[in-house]
């Protein structure tokens, strides 16, 4: 009974089966079939042998890593770069969706969106230099506003300095990423029945009292599932996975004891040193607890709010 269901649900829906073949077709060829490239993280990886051709070593790449006298380092760096990041990319573009959906002014509230979208479309290489003009100590305007205003009494060097790195990746990833992220949740936003709200009003609710009681809790849905999958992509910087690209692009000898994370370590350990074996079980490693992380946030968030990603 339940293959005559399948095949008449199937057959009823088939042109929107068509029009996802192609999308289904692009994961089986370029995400599926690479991954049996996975299996040199458990061998001694020779171009002139190929993959199935090298000597099988187990586990001996993992155990290298986790005896690497670095790994405190790029674990503490990639962990609290991400942790920073989920702290204020969570809630800012919540917050930033609810105050546009505040402004009456539809011009205004039109304008204040575009702008805020802008920075999403630059590439980080782009972002990276403006980066460095910006945050120079001797023509950036970051330096002379803090020194005008009297918060520094003399221009630093931001990126020169290991101890202002963490701050200034999640300051570049807020600024690219607030607007475009707040979209989802203006979607949602825009979804809750408007009664609920005139009832409210007619009850001699506040502003804040509406977002509190009506806004917040609708959009809970949505909020637990983008957390979720934060959660989940935390190792690579959030749903953006910005880590690699400002690590890679603004990192340097002066600031990398706190800008060397796993994705730029595994860059330099396959590209550089040729230990392709090696960085795909780093990869594989980070890979695998990504996906402990996001089957725990799934299952945290099912039992304290009822709502889950499956």
């Amino acid at each position: 009974m339940g293959r005559k269901h399948l095949w008449r649900d199937l057959k009823r829906e088939k042109y929107l089966h068509f029009m996802a073949l192609p999308v289904i077709v692009w994961l089986a060829i370029f995400c599926y079939r690479p991954m049996f490239g996975i299996i040199i993280a458990f061998k001694d990886f020779k171009f002139n042998m190929g993959i199935l051709g090298s000597p099988w070593v187990g586990l001996k790449h993992f155990q290298s890593f986790l005896t690497d006298p670095n790994i405190t380092v790029i674990l503490v760096n990639t962990l609290a770069i991400s942790a920073l990041k989920i702290v204020f990319m969570f809630p800012v573009p919540i917050l930033f969706a609810l105050m546009l959906n505040e402004i009456t002014n539809i011009k205004f509230k039109k304008t204040t969106q575009t702008i805020s979208y802008l920075p999403y479309f630059i590439s980080w290489s782009i972002i990276a230099v403006m980066a460095l003009n910006w945050l120079s100590p001797s023509t950036g305007f970051v330096n002379k506003f803090l020194v005008y205003t009297h918060i520094l009494q003399k221009p630093i060097l931001f990126l020169g300095n290991a101890n202002y790195f963490w701050g200034v990746s999640v300051a570049l990833d807020v600024w690219k990423n607030t607007g475009w992220s707040s979209i989802i949740f203006l979607a949602a936003i825009a979804g809750i029945d408007q009664e609920m709200y005139e009832a409210a009003l007619i009850d001699g609710t506040s502003r804040i009292q509406r977002i509190m009681y009506i806004t917040l809790p609708s959009i809970m849905g949505t909020v637990m599932i983008i957390l979720i999958l934060n959660i989940g992509s935390m190792l690579s910087g959030g749903l953006y996975s910005s880590n690699f690209s400002i690590s890679y692009l603004l990192g340097n000898p002066l600031n990398l004891p706190k800008s060397e994370i796993i994705d730029t370590y595994v860059l330099k350990m396959g590209l550089q040193l040729g230990r392709y074996s090696f960085s795909a079980a780093v990869g594989l490693l980070s890979s695998v607890v990504s996906l402990i992380l996001l089957i725990s946030a799934n299952f945290a968030s099912k039992k304290l709010t009822s709502e889950s990603f499956f």
